[in-house]
């Protein structure tokens, strides 16, 4: 009986571990190591450029003043176009001009026959006189009256001259070759010479502007610093309101002759040629410039350094694709990147982590890092 029970024990002890292994779960997997973005530490020479904001002027910009009263009777132009010197641009009724030009003219051809009267009677009288055919007295005045009548014709002929000059203030004209603004005034309108009613428009001469931007006292110390060791700052360029470019460097006109106590800064004017005529006055724009070249610089993108209470850090990829973390000193932003000024060296791996989680001590993927486009500039609050 014993010798039956044995093997049926055996069967199912050998049954239980056979269902017992079959049913154990498998041991779960490693995680493949995550896949690391990095740049490689290049060191090259960066230009350091700092954006100051601006305004832009005509090269000349002449307001159109009116200098006599009366009614606008006249617009010869098309606002925002070329005009040249001398041509008409605004006429102001002539009538009140024309009649008082018309009676001083009255006034100087009477003056004139005065004149004539006079000369006609001394030279009547002197004869006479030298016979003593009359008296010294009548000479004088014969004498007296001739200066009298020379003196005012002078008088009433610098009248005529001055009435002259007041009816041509009613032909208001271009003083240069440039490019007319809107006009302030328009047809039937009554204009002064007094006040705002008398500022008709404006023209600029546009081939070249101006632009003017301030500058900290610091930075204007810097400067100087560098004109008396010989450096002149001679990369001037203009980003225009829409981020383009204008294709024309410009140069440094000249700085204020003092600091304003108010903002601590100084104005500092720069030209830049204006062939095609794009700009115009009163544009804003940022003037660009290139403050030096700094030699062997090491570069990473922002993204790869992270701040901790003031200490700056980044991530290093060993030869072994392990994650590092070493402290770093940084300098200048360029944009979107970073001088490391001390802690790296050139051909060393930097992680761009970013939002992963990943320890130091990691085994990573290294996948190059696909750069943002450079913009070498200093940011306005740097």
């Amino acid at each position: 009986m014993n010798d039956l029970k044995l093997p049926k024990l055996l069967f199912l002890i050998f049954l239980f571990l056979t269902i017992f292994s079959s049913c154990k779960k498998e041991q779960p997997k490693a995680p493949p190591p995550m896949q690391a973005p990095f740049v490689t530490v290049k060191s090259e020479d960066v230009p350091i450029y700092k954006d100051f904001a601006g305004q832009t002027f005509g090269d000349l910009d002449i307001e159109l003043i009116a200098r006599v009263d009366g009614i606008l009777t006249g617009v010869h132009f098309k606002e925002g176009q070329r005009v040249k010197k001398g041509q008409l641009l605004y006429t102001i009724d002539p009538l009140e001009y024309d009649t008082k030009v018309d009676q001083v003219r009255g006034q100087v051809a009477a003056a004139q026959s005065n004149l004539v009267n006079a000369e006609e009677e001394l030279k009547r009288i002197r004869p006479l006189a030298d016979m003593n055919a009359v008296s010294k007295r009548e000479l004088d005045a014969a004498v007296a009256k001739d200066k009298a009548a020379k003196s005012n014709l002078t008088s009433v002929q610098a009248s005529l001259r001055n009435q002259q000059i007041e009816r041509s203030y009613c032909d208001v004209r271009s003083p240069i070759d440039g490019v007319i603004g809107l006009s302030n005034a328009r047809l039937g309108d009554y204009i002064t010479k007094i006040g705002n009613a008398s500022k008709l428009n404006t023209v600029s001469k546009l081939e070249k502007v101006r632009v003017q931007f301030t500058v900290s006292e610091s930075n204007y110390l810097q400067y100087q610093k560098q004109v008396k060791a010989g450096e002149r700052i001679t990369d001037l360029q203009l980003i225009l309101s829409d981020g383009s470019t204008h294709p024309y460097k410009g140069s440094l006109n000249f700085s204020d002759t003092k600091i304003d106590p108010t903002t601590g800064t100084v104005t500092i004017e720069a030209q830049f040629p204006n062939p095609d005529g794009t700009l115009r006055s009163g544009q804003f724009a940022k003037v660009r410039v290139l403050l030096r070249t700094q030699k062997d610089a090491i570069i990473v993108p922002q993204k790869a350094v992270t701040e901790i209470q003031g200490l700056f850090q980044v991530s290093i990829i060993d030869t072994k694709n392990t994650i590092q973390t070493r402290m770093v000193e940084v300098g200048q932003k360029i944009g979107v990147d970073w001088i490391i000024t001390k802690g790296l060296k050139a051909n060393e791996k930097v992680a761009i982590i970013g939002n992963q989680f990943i320890q130091p001590g990691s085994t990573v993927v290294p996948v190059p890092y696909v750069a943002e486009q450079k913009q070498n500039a200093v940011s306005l609050n740097d």
